[in-house]
């Protein structure tokens, strides 16, 4: 594997995880630059692999016929109660593949049945419906339990990502996932590249038990010199450095490219991108508004 063009992918990971609001740690960046810098290949891939694997939620392996099985990674597997988390996927491409990787779960099927608002697992596992108004036909799967359908998942491919694999033999790439529930939930995750990609058996699919952490709401009571209500800017970071909420998945008057959260008296509160009980949710906590308060 030629290090300069893993090396460009590597780069674009890097400042795609600072864009999102999940930076790999500082010391994790200059150890991968200075591997970079490096004259071995061979050594400075090793050790920038060393270095993200431990970012991994999943390995994806594509064979040489394009059948793709996925493992789990050693990432810490925690979600956060109606917020959204990022990992890295870990990308063996031995076919050279260059179509959209896509990551789709049975617990990430919508809970309504709407033609407009379908996901890529809605169309992966639902069968179409017979409903007239509707472009498909055949026989409708039957909904599951609202319980089970608690997690949402799609890959951050966006700039200065790329929609599609890139055919290099080993990339990275990062996947977004929201929890609507707090607890111990078990998700199923699989990708594929397209249809009769999956491999055979249950090699395609992993089954991860995800701690999902309970949101808590912390209250800002933002005034000026003349104890009148205003406007303020905060930047909301735990210990590893994760911004809160995803600088991903925000609407104005926030924006992706800035940490901070904006307070106003107009402030909208966070939503999932997919609207899981048919009504608005908080992703990370909950924005109420009064004279004086703007509540998280």
């Amino acid at each position: 594997m030629e290090l300069q063009p893993f090396a460009a992918q590597v780069q674009r990971v890097i400042e795609a995880a600072d864009y999102v609001g999940a930076p790999l740690k500082e010391s994790d960046k200059k150890a991968i630059g200075a591997a970079i810098k490096g004259k071995d290949a061979a050594a400075a891939s090793e050790a920038i692999q060393k270095i993200l694997d431990l970012y991994c939620l999943v390995g994806v392996n594509i064979n040489p016929e394009s059948r793709v099985k996925v493992v789990q990674g050693p990432a810490k597997v925690e979600l956060v109660e109606q917020g959204w988390r990022q990992f890295l996927v870990k990308v063996h491409n031995e076919a050279g593949m260059t179509a959209e990787l896509r990551p789709v779960s049975p617990n990430a099927e919508s809970v309504h049945d709407s033609p407009s608002k379908r996901t890529k697992s809605d169309e992966f596992f639902r069968k179409p419906t017979t409903n007239p108004f509707w472009k498909d036909h055949g026989d409708r799967s039957p909904l599951k339990p609202a319980s089970e359908l608690w997690l949402d998942a799609e890959l951050f491919n966006r700039q200065p990502m790329k929609k599609k694999l890139s055919g290099l033999t080993l990339e990275y790439a990062i996947i977004e996932l929201y929890s609507r529930d707090a607890g111990k939930r078990e998700a199923k995750l699989s990708f594929n590249v397209g249809q009769g990609t999956l491999d055979l058996g249950f090699r395609n699919d992993v089954a991860i038990v995800f701690n999902c952490l309970p949101s808590r709401e912390v209250t800002f009571r933002v005034h000026d010199e003349n104890n009148q209500p205003t406007t303020a800017a905060f930047v909301i970071r735990d210990h590893a450095g994760q911004v809160y909420p995803s600088q991903a998945k925000r609407f104005a008057l926030d924006f992706a490219f800035h940490p901070q959260n904006l307070s106003s008296k107009w402030r909208r509160p966070e939503t999932s991108r997919r609207n899981l009980h048919g009504r608005f949710l908080t992703r990370t906590g909950v924005y109420r508004e009064d004279s004086t308060t703007q509540s998280r």
